[in-house]
């Protein structure tokens, strides 16, 4: 006996209808008239697949349907567990802060971590990620001197290597010019220079930006996109404000960006690059600030750190010391394992993003919010994979 999957999804798109299921993420789109009919034979499965074997297969393995004693929630939290929880990609995130930047002997002891990460079977894949105050203005001294150590180090190995840089311009509106202290340039445009310094000179590197302060002019902001150009925007992580409005009252930020790096190309598969809900614990997440004291997940204001550390990293040899009962206790503490959660039809679907978008907003769901569109999203996904 079969049953049809909750995770289902019928869209008009143009001048067809797009299927999708998001547990398989499997879409493909038939004219109006082939969905009339197809529908008409989802309304009964067994007699579908009776009558059409082969087809009813076909739907069968792309998820559409499942056997009536499956349960698709338990497949959901088995393939979440497996590919990001406990994924063996290791993603070390280095915060700096205000109060206390990151030192030489800091730099350091990051080395020796990233060297003994490699010595883990397990690991098959880095990220190092920098967030925090003033990240821009400390590439050239302490960023990118310690990547290219990283980079050494991954080659020699044989592990794939990947560097991030998370940027907020409300972060730098405060922060003296980085190019010169004698005349000060808007914030916007200090991070578009040093933007367009990494983008030139570093080609290994990715940039989450968030434009969370900016001129209010539209023109301002067809600017500096201009500015940027395509062949640096294919490398940058397009956020703006998720939480501001603008004056017709919709949301500003670009789904259709934060989508596009977040989405899973199959469900067996995990996008290294930008897929991992930071604000979640994994096992394979660091977060460490410059104090050496680590975390197992990043706070959504990285200036107030979580009440205790679940970890210390050893300057002298790059080991991080856990708190074991505490590490497991938080990775048992799963964000969606709430009735409401876990019971949305759109789980699956934005399982990468609501994370990012839910705990920042004070768990308010964005879908309530209006901050995610479902029928979007499934849209821009299947267009990127026509390209």
């Amino acid at each position: 006996m079969y049953k049809i999957s909750k995770y289902n999804y019928f869209v008009p798109y143009r001048d067809k209808i797009l299927y999708y299921n998001s547990l398989r993420s499997r879409s493909f789109a038939m004219t109006p008239a082939e969905h009339e009919k197809i529908s008409k034979l989802f309304e009964d499965p067994v007699s579908f697949s009776l009558e059409y074997p082969s087809v009813f297969t076909q739907f069968h393995n792309w998820g559409f349907f499942t056997d009536s004693y499956a349960n698709e929630e338990a497949v959901f939290r088995y393939l979440y567990n497996r590919n990001i929880v406990f994924n063996n990609d290791y993603h070390l995130v280095l915060v700096n802060t205000a109060k206390q930047e990151f030192s030489s002997a800091f730099t350091e002891a990051a080395s020796k971590h990233i060297n003994q990460a490699l010595c883990s079977k397990e690991v098959k894949r880095i990220c190092i990620e920098w967030r925090g105050y003033n990240v821009l203005n400390i590439f050239d001294s302490c960023i990118k001197p310690l990547f290219n150590r990283a980079k050494k180090m991954c080659a020699a190995a044989g592990i794939d290597l990947l560097g991030q840089i998370e940027v907020k311009m409300s972060e730098h509106l405060m922060v003296d010019n980085m190019l010169s202290h004698k005349k000060m340039i808007p914030a916007h445009e200090r991070v578009l220079q040093a933007i367009q310094h990494i983008i030139t000179k570093c080609p290994d590197y990715r940039i989450r930006l968030y434009i969370d302060a900016f001129p209010s002019d539209p023109a301002a902001k067809a600017n500096f996109l201009n500015q940027l150009g395509d062949s640096a925007l294919k490398r940058i992580h397009l956020i703006w404000d998720l939480h501001k409005k603008n004056e017709t009252g919709d949301s500003e930020n670009s789904i259709a960006d934060l989508v596009k790096n977040n989405l899973n190309e199959d469900s067996e598969e995990v996008n290294p690059e930008l897929s991992y809900p930071l604000f979640g614990p994994r096992k394979n997440l660091s977060v460490i600030y410059p104090d050496y004291q680590v975390y197992m997940t990043v706070p959504s204001d990285l200036t107030l750190k979580t009440q205790h550390a679940q970890g210390i990293l050893n300057e002298a040899d790059g080991i991080i010391q856990w708190n074991e009962p505490e590490r497991e206790k938080l990775l048992s503490q799963i964000w969606f394992e709430n009735e409401k959660c876990i019971s949305c039809k759109h789980l699956p679907l934005l399982a990468h993003i609501c994370p990012l978008l839910k705990i920042p907003t004070g768990l308010i769901c964005p879908l309530e919010n209006q901050m995610i569109y479902p029928e979007t999203i499934i849209i821009k996904e299947f267009e990127r994979k026509q390209q």
